[in-house]
């Protein structure tokens, strides 16, 4: 079972329980990482329009507010999976936000498109619940 490994804004992984073990946050807790998710992701597409024509995935992901829907961490699993199902316009790239907050390494859901990388990873979420 992979670390669970959460970026900080200063770049070290603090390390946590593997996602198949996470324990289920409170419902306060849950309602609090699903008001910031909401909050972030828009915020998110926002901060892309400014450089909506690049076809580089890492611009979108480097954005601050992707980043600090990273740092939410286990907490926003949830709201990350439900996006990643319904898969709308640049939806798929938020696969990533899983794969690092799961401390999974990348190169195990190497694809041929950024689509195919997001159904790896929603497979292996999915089955580590």
């Amino acid at each position: 079972m992979a670390a669970l490994g959460i970026a900080s804004a200063g770049g070290a992984a603090a390390a946590a329980l593997s996602c198949s073990d996470r324990a289920a946050p409170s419902a306060a807790a849950s309602r609090a990482a699903a008001t910031k998710f909401a909050h972030l992701y828009r915020v998110w597409h926002k901060e892309s329009n400014r450089i909506r024509f690049s076809s580089n995935t890492n611009d979108y992901v480097a954005l601050p507010a992707y980043q600090a829907i990273v740092d939410l961490g286990v907490p926003a699993l949830p709201a990350l999976e439900r996006k990643l199902v319904e898969n709308r316009n640049s939806d798929f790239m938020l696969a990533r936000a899983v794969v690092a907050i799961c401390g999974w390494d990348r190169q195990a859901f190497a694809a041929d498109s950024e689509q195919v990388f997001r159904d790896k990873v929603l497979r292996k979420l999915r089955s580590a619940e």
